[in-house]
């Protein structure tokens, strides 16, 4: 997908040991048998609580290996020193909701068939994210915009696959809002960090987005509609949001674009009425 070049992709070797520890990792997590946590604490003088199962604390040590692991290998670009990495957090964020995406997944297969064929497609799809990753360390590197415009199509698909999995548990607002809140502003900060704007303009912008996604999603907590509904909702919030934001980011913001929004939300609308998914 990506030109061959030594300022491209990652050492052969580093990233083969990378996605073998990723895929290694979520081998193990279909063998480890952990209790049900149960947390409980007053806010605002009232009772709220959760469960932490196995399943999802899998997920989360998963993602906090990716997202090490992918500092790591960001930081061995030939131009880092150069380029004065600060914000290679920013790095982490598609390969770290991409793991805890994947381990809630796998551990919810239907048979074990499905769950090897998933293994195999999240080793492929890691290498390519990882090397996309890396190539867009450099913004003058000759394969730049073929890799942004790859990460951007997985940004928005795992935007819909985790609102999904954090809808679905229909866990006290408190919780999944702030939840959706967390995950949009990742999301919209690592989508709007393409542009090129200065940092602070960029995380303001991104927090605004994550809050909207956070108060869309406490509302809709009282809708009775299904997860795949939400989800749609919440995709649809964050796909005009994020577009209008990186638009105006650019300055590119204009009535043609403004009515090709409005347009792409109508349809999203028309197809939640007449299909009820």
């Amino acid at each position: 997908m990506f030109e061959k070049h030594p300022t491209l992709t990652p050492g052969r070797q580093r990233l083969s040991v990378f996605v073998g520890l990723i895929l290694l990792n979520l081998v193990l997590a279909q063998f480890v048998k952990l209790p049900t946590r149960t947390f409980s604490f007053d806010v605002l003088g009232s009772e709220l609580g959760f469960d932490l199962s196995a399943g999802w604390l899998m997920a989360i040590l998963v993602a906090g290996l990716v997202c090490t692991g992918t500092d790591a290998l960001v930081r061995t670009h030939p131009r880092a020193h150069e380029l004065e990495l600060r914000y290679t957090f920013v790095y982490w964020i598609l390969p770290g909701l991409l793991g805890l995406a994947v381990a809630r997944l796998l551990a919810q297969a239907p048979t074990q068939l499905v769950w090897a064929a998933g293994l195999v497609a999240t080793g492929v799809l890691f290498v390519i994210v990882l090397i996309a990753e890396y190539t867009t360390v450099d913004a003058l590197a000759p394969s730049y915009p073929q890799a942004r415009l790859f990460l951007n199509v997985v940004a928005y698909a795992l935007a819909f696959v985790v609102f999904n999995l954090v809808y679905q548990t229909r866990g006290r607002s408190l919780i999944t809002a702030t939840a959706m809140l967390v995950i949009a502003f990742a999301l919209a900060l690592d989508l709007l960090w393409g542009t090129r704007v200065e940092a602070s303009r960029t995380t303001i912008i991104a927090a605004v987005v994550g809050l909207i996604l956070g108060e869309s999603s406490w509302a809709m907590n009282y809708w009775q509609i299904s997860s795949w509904s939400g989800s749609i909702v919440l995709m649809l919030v964050f796909y005009v949001m994020t577009g209008l934001a990186s638009q105006h980011l650019q300055g590119k913001l204009a009535r043609r674009v403004l009515f090709e929004f409005f347009v792409v939300a109508v349809i999203g609308i028309a197809v939640l009425i007449f299909f009820h998914p």
